[in-house]
């Protein structure tokens, strides 16, 4: 069995990590493009990490299919004539999107191969991430709205952290938030305040996923009454 060139060796396991970071990159781009609301990480979504993976094997693979002079189909899609493995390796692992998307993965130029793939794989993504993030707040206001009910000031409390978390974030950010904020309290209940009452109740729920969608949950991290879902 012939020996194998570490350099070799080396420049798969880059263009699959690279792939991997890559892919989860611009997942993370599209995420903040389509969910602004979504404050979870990428990298803790299964389906992300799946579709990473997918790509980083399909990156070390066409890494083998490269020879370092450019006469491969592989070397040309991605222009590559690099006779070191490792730089070739970790080019091919920063361009495999280059390369998912080429007309090599394609059909006839129709979008069925590769790009299809990689879009619907994508939308997968954002699809798990908002069916998680949904299903976390719910369990959130769930175990916490008793808390939150008996909580003095909460209303106040809230909307001051959750300005104050906000302080780094641009202007046009800050200020659409507010906007949503006003839009929130208009909503307030009228009567007076009885925590029994489903208005009041559903007031409080409005509160704190409106905190949760902007904030995120580490805003309720000093918040001893209250409870994170993940860790319980």
């Amino acid at each position: 069995m012939p020996a194998i060139d570490p350099q070799f060796a080396i420049g798969v396991v880059l263009a699959l990590l690279l792939a991997v970071a890559t892919v989860l990159y611009d997942c993370h781009v599209a995420v903040q493009e389509r969910l602004k609301r979504v404050p979870l990480m990428i990298f803790k979504v299964p389906a992300a990490l799946g579709l990473s993976v997918a790509c980083g094997l399909t990156a070390a693979i066409a890494f083998s299919f490269t020879d370092g002079k450019g006469a491969t189909l592989i070397d040309s899609v991605l222009g590559l004539k690099q006779p070191n493995a490792i730089l070739r390796g970790a080019i091919v692992g920063l361009t495999v999107l280059v390369l998912i998307r080429s007309k090599i993965s394609s059909f006839k130029g129709a979008e069925i191969g590769g790009e299809l793939i990689y879009n619907s794989g994508r939308t997968w993504v954002m699809q798990s991430l908002n069916k998680q993030w949904r299903a976390y707040k719910a369990k959130f206001n769930q175990i916490n709205l008793p808390a939150a009910m008996a909580f003095q000031d909460y209303e106040a409390r809230l909307l001051t952290e959750l300005r104050d978390s906000l302080r780094t974030q641009n202007e046009d950010f800050r200020g659409f938030v507010e906007s949503q904020i006003k839009n929130v309290i208009q909503s307030r209940p009228q009567t007076a305040f009885n925590a029994n009452q489903l208005d009041w109740q559903t007031y409080y729920r409005t509160l704190t996923t409106l905190a949760l969608d902007y904030s995120g949950p580490d805003m309720f991290e000093g918040w001893i009454q209250f409870k994170d879902p993940r860790k319980s």
